[in-house]
């Protein structure tokens, strides 16, 4: 199982799901090479067994800005794109990312 994306909308409501694979996320932190100070919001899904976060307003527009850089030199590029068009919708007040 991957990291859960719920996406709520501004009344709430989860409206959405996406997720990032294990086979992204090993890549991401084991492989990718990624500046910890460069992608400090994709930094705080590292541990993926105790990652739950919530991102909203301005944190949401970085986590899509950081994987759209990062799709650039993925081989992962697909499934980073599926998320960003999950996520980089008009009406989401927050998103949550869980792990395990």
């Amino acid at each position: 199982m991957g990291l859960d994306i719920l996406i709520y909308n501004n009344d709430g409501i989860c409206t959405n799901k996406s997720e990032i694979s294990e086979d992204l996320h090993y890549w991401l932190f084991n492989l990718a090479n990624l500046d910890k100070g460069r992608f400090r919001t994709i930094f705080r899904v590292q541990d993926y067994y105790k990652t739950n976060i919530q991102l909203s307003g301005i944190e949401i527009s970085s986590f899509i800005e950081e994987l759209k850089e990062i799709r650039k030199k993925s081989p992962y590029s697909k499934e980073i794109e599926r998320i960003v068009n999950c996520i980089n919708q008009q009406n989401i007040s927050k998103i949550r990312i869980t792990g395990d």
